[in-house]
């Protein structure tokens, strides 16, 4: 049963949801036959609602863990005015799952049922060195082990039979920031802002060697809360969040619309694929072409 689940799952990926901008719908209908062959036609939204809410009761895996977080945390408890969040933010040789900015910066590493503990210490060790907060985001399945298993400075967060986060742990991160790690993280341009803005300067030098004179730069300043401050501001600013195309797609769809790169074009298109009431008839094989 979970490979039909699985199959399912993929209406959420980024090629499943391009291919809808573009147009072409044969995915999408091979799942209203496969899953909702006697409820006649549907519009593209209750379509996604309805496959979400069966992946939440059946198949829990790391989208639908990411788009809780985003749910739940980033839209339930800040504002997009002053949060935003990042999906698979790289640090070192591993991507945080979640990183959710506002005055600080709350890395959330997810464990589904499906997933494996091994790599887990190495991740945790790299983002403590980087994030405010780190925590270990899992199901009943990983909860024991994980309380056992990982530094005691890392918060965790149980995944309820009822769909809720509880915490189990708070984080207590006290490990001074690596600025190489840190700096590292961010793109070439991302990184040249926070340097202007912690010391006013604008560095100019070949691609070869602007990471090196900004990390020099970066070295020689001590006031640790100005660089962390300046860090999230840069990645704030740099990686807002487009909130008219969150505001009007289904709540199913809101980590994608976080974590997945659409052009103009697209983001158009999805919104308006999304919004409309027609409805897909199971029966034909039509695809649009764009």
């Amino acid at each position: 049963m979970n490979l039909e689940y699985r199959a399912l799952s993929k209406i959420f990926n980024s090629g499943v949801l391009s291919d809808i901008a573009d147009g072409d719908l044969s995915y999408i209908l091979k799942v209203i036959n496969s899953f909702f062959p006697e409820m006649g036609d549907l519009p593209l939204n209750e379509i996604y609602e309805k496959s979400y809410d069966i992946l939440l009761k059946n198949y829990p895996n790391e989208y639908i863990y990411k788009n809780l977080i985003a749910k739940k945390i980033l839209l339930g408890r800040h504002s997009l005015n002053t949060a935003t969040m990042l999906s698979e933010f790289r640090v070192g040789n591993n991507k945080a799952d979640c990183v959710i900015l506002n005055g600080k910066s709350t890395c959330y590493e997810i464990k589904t049922d499906y997933d494996s503990l091994v790599r887990l210490e190495d991740q945790l060790e790299a983002y403590t060195q980087v994030f405010d907060d780190v925590y270990v985001v899992c199901s009943k399945k990983f909860a024991n082990v994980i309380l056992e298993k990982i530094d005691q400075s890392i918060g965790i967060l149980l995944l309820s039979d009822k769909l809720t986060f509880k915490e189990l742990r708070k984080s207590n991160i006290k490990t001074e920031k690596n600025k190489k790690l840190l700096m590292q993280s961010l793109r070439k341009d991302e990184y040249i802002s926070l340097i202007n803005s912690l010391t006013g300067e604008t560095l100019n030098a070949p691609n070869t060697q602007i990471f090196d004179l900004c990390y020099e730069k970066l070295v020689s300043l001590n006031d640790n809360s100005k660089i962390n401050y300046f860090f999230i501001d840069v990645l704030k600013k740099s990686r807002k969040i487009n909130e008219d195309f969150l505001l009007n797609m289904p709540s199913s769809l809101v980590n994608a619309t976080i974590s997945y790169k659409f052009n103009k074009y697209q983001i158009s298109s999805l919104i308006n694929s999304f919004i409309t009431k027609e409805k897909l008839n199971v029966l034909s094989n039509f695809e649009r072409k764009a």
